[in-house]
């Protein structure tokens, strides 16, 4: 009886790492993506854009994704990631480029 109760314990535990191991890779993907479309994002809505950096990832007290960084080595910023991985909102220091003019009212993809 113990042998059973053993080998059922154990693989369940194999089981659960398993499972582990598959959210670390989709959490992986999902980072590369938010990092993209927060370039593509900076890129197409703000003017003069040479470098983007990314310094930190991390979840926001809302529990979102949030991702601070600087652009042309200098200008920082931080932007709140949705679920769906895009921009939601953006946070610029004082030194940040200016918004390209077609995209001051909305948003530019």
């Amino acid at each position: 009886m113990k042998k059973i109760f053993f080998i059922i314990a154990f693989v369940i535990l194999l089981a659960s790492c398993n499972l582990n191991s598959g959210n670390e890779i989709e959490d992986e993907i999902n980072v590369d993506k938010a990092k993209k479309n927060v370039e593509d994002y900076l890129f197409k809505n703000f003017e003069d854009i040479k470098s983007v950096e990314i310094n930190d990832i991390y979840v926001s007290q809302m529990g979102g994704i949030a991702i601070d960084g600087t652009v042309n080595g200098h200008a920082e910023y931080t932007a709140g990631i949705e679920s769906d991985l895009n921009v939601n909102s953006m946070g610029v220091s004082e030194a940040f480029p200016n918004r390209k003019e077609e995209c001051k009212y909305r948003r530019c993809d």
